[in-house]
């Protein structure tokens, strides 16, 4: 195995809330635009599972997710709303201005809660299940700019090709999938957490003339869900997860990925910063030691704020 560690950019810090913080400025290092860029597909991971990735002349968020609330906010059933200052920074900083599309894995909070303001203030369009809708129908998104997906479902993007395939969220509350069920009617923020119900969860694999990459946005294991895809990288969330090696079998070992690039593990109460903290109950160590006994696959940790090549 070969671990990897990638780093361009300074990154920098938030609070959780929406209070801003003092490395909060304009003058922080900014990404180019998409007009700016060319060649090869890059990604900047957000924290969570939130990615921004283009090509140069398309970009889009996958479960972008920057309003992190402290877990006393969270469990005592606060109302949270999007931060959306914060939202404003993070498409600076990634450059994302004009995204073309903003995809959901599922509707959680830590998921589903900002994803509509990122559309709403590149123009992008919303892509994920009914619950999705209905999170991005509570902010007043136009309905144009919203896609309800099925299982299976094939969407171009540029010279990209989203394929959305039916998985299942871990059971990453005390043995239990947290907040299950579907959200039926538009939810209008700012609402709790627990309102954000799971909603049906998508993997997402996301095809380009120079690589395959496959979003796992949740740690549970559907077999045989891979048994036609195969892909060059995975962003393989760790949080919730049973086990690494389960992982392995169901879902490295199927797609062939060569490349695994772990997502979902930081403390999304705590403030993003550039040395993370590591949510309670996910064991990096043993990740990193299962992963060792298979040299042939590459283990690249991203910072989080800080762009990297994917495809050359």
């Amino acid at each position: 195995m070969r671990i990897t560690n990638l780093r361009i950019l300074p990154a920098f810090a938030t609070q959780t809330g929406c209070a801003p913080t003092q490395t909060e400025h304009d003058d922080d290092p900014v990404l180019p635009a998409e007009e700016a860029r060319g060649g090869a597909v890059r990604v900047v991971w957000m924290g969570t599972a939130g990615l921004y990735v283009t090509d140069g002349d398309t970009g889009m968020y996958i479960d972008p997710f920057v309003s992190r609330y402290g877990l006393l906010q969270v469990g005592l059933g606060f109302r949270l709303k999007p931060c959306r200052d914060r939202i404003d920074q993070w498409i600076r900083k990634t450059g994302g201005h004009r995204a073309s599309a903003v995809l959901v894995s599922h509707s959680h909070y830590d998921h589903a809660l900002d994803a509509p303001y990122f559309a709403a203030k590149t123009g992008a369009v919303i892509i994920g299940s009914e619950s999705t809708a209905n999170v991005a129908r509570g902010t007043m998104l136009p309905e144009e700019k919203i896609r309800v997906i099925a299982d299976g479902e094939r969407v171009r993007i540029g010279k990209f090709t989203a394929t959305f395939l039916k998985s299942v969220h871990s059971p990453a509350l005390f043995g239990r999938i947290p907040w299950p069920g579907e959200i039926t009617d538009p939810l209008r923020p700012p609402a709790r957490a627990s309102a954000y119900r799971e909603g049906g969860t998508y993997a997402i694999v996301l095809a380009h003339p120079k690589g395959t990459m496959l979003h796992y946005g949740s740690a549970g294991i559907q077999p045989d869900l891979f048994s036609r895809e195969h892909v060059d990288a995975a962003f393989l969330s760790l949080g919730g997860r049973k086990d690494t090696p389960s992982l392995l079998t169901h879902i490295i070992a199927p797609t062939k990925a060569r490349q695994v690039i772990p997502i979902h593990f930081d403390n999304f109460f705590k403030p993003l910063k550039s040395r993370l903290s590591i949510l309670p109950g996910v064991n990096m160590k043993e990740f990193y030691q299962s992963m060792s006994a298979f040299p042939e696959i590459t283990v690249t940790t991203l910072s989080v704020g800080r762009e990297a090549t994917l495809f050359s």
